[in-house]
């Protein structure tokens, strides 16, 4: 399936496609928001590497070091997955939402939401 190109104003905003692979989330999210030296790259805060390559092992089924008995990504359950969580900024994290800048789109997180729904699959 194809991307889909928004045009708004002078920017072209590029949307993940309707079923998001591991490497749209990646491209589209991952990596310009959040694998940052200072963020979750080579340094992982909070144990977490969202480079390119280690992302699906560092998420998946994995229990989240800043809030024990919360999974980061549960396949097939956005709503259970504390990634979700923490990308919405519920009451109920530990820390800050992320990112802390708040500098996702609707569209980005919601591209997070449809891969992990989908089976949060490792392509």
């Amino acid at each position: 399936m194809g991307r889909l190109i928004t045009i708004v104003g002078a920017f072209a905003l590029t949307a993940c496609s309707a079923n998001p692979t591991l490497t749209d989330v990646q491209a589209e999210v991952f990596t310009p928001s959040c694998a940052f030296s200072s963020c979750h790259g080579s340094v992982a805060e909070g144990g977490l590497s969202l480079e390119e390559g280690n992302a699906w092992a560092e998420l998946v089924d994995v229990e989240s070091e800043d809030a024990p008995g919360n999974t980061r990504v549960v396949p097939g359950d956005a709503d259970s997955s504390y990634l979700m969580a923490k990308l919405n900024g519920d009451a109920d994290i530990e820390g800050d939402p992320m990112p802390p800048s708040g500098g996702l789109t609707d569209e980005q997180i919601q591209s997070v939401r449809d891969w992990i729904n989908a089976g949060a699959l490792d392509d």
